[in-house]
């Protein structure tokens, strides 16, 4: 009886979503949620990746998100540069049923919705992350984000369900 309580707690274990190399990087057993209020114009301009979730020996970046365009109808014009296996290129997202939450046509990993999880008060610092965990990362408008700024968004991403530990540092 023991041995089949201890195989049945196993199949669950091995059953249940969460960490993994195909699970991605975050828990999917922990809540994910988006910003309640967020104004898509003030996402405009210039955007640096700082940290994200990527696999070094397949990419250099998570995202590769560079410069946001606000469109009519809560859409965005995204300009991305190379990034996991895809060239440099310009999509246009639409917006979910939520604020945060979009639809981005592109391929792989990547073509999945990109919820903005937070963004300060100024809109300098924003992290994009997926409820699948494929991937995430924090952008700020400098290159250089300031220590207080980064332990904020690293604290969004860990509320979220990332693992911290596997956050990669851009060296742009």
């Amino acid at each position: 009886m023991r041995k089949l309580s201890l195989a049945l707690l196993l199949a669950l274990a091995a059953c249940a979503p969460g960490f993994g190399p195909n699970a991605g990087y975050r828990d999917t057993r922990v809540d994910i949620s988006t910003r309640a209020v967020l104004e898509p114009a003030r996402l405009a301009g210039t955007w640096h990746e700082v940290a994200g979730f990527y696999d070094p020996a397949a990419s250099g970046c998570a995202l590769g998100l560079t410069k946001v365009e606000p469109l009519p109808a809560e859409r965005l014009r995204l300009t991305l540069a190379p990034c996991a296996g895809l060239g440099p290129r310009t999509v246009i997202a639409t917006r979910g049923r939520y604020p945060g939450r979009y639809s981005v046509p592109l391929p792989g990993r990547l073509g999945q919705p990109w919820w903005v999880l937070w963004v300060d008060w100024d809109y300098r610092v924003m992290v994009i992350g997926t409820p699948s965990g494929r991937f995430g990362a924090i952008l700020s408008r400098s290159p250089q984000l300031r220590h207080d700024l980064s332990l904020a968004a690293r604290q969004i991403l860990d509320f979220n369900g990332y693992d911290l530990h596997r956050l990669r540092a851009e060296t742009h």
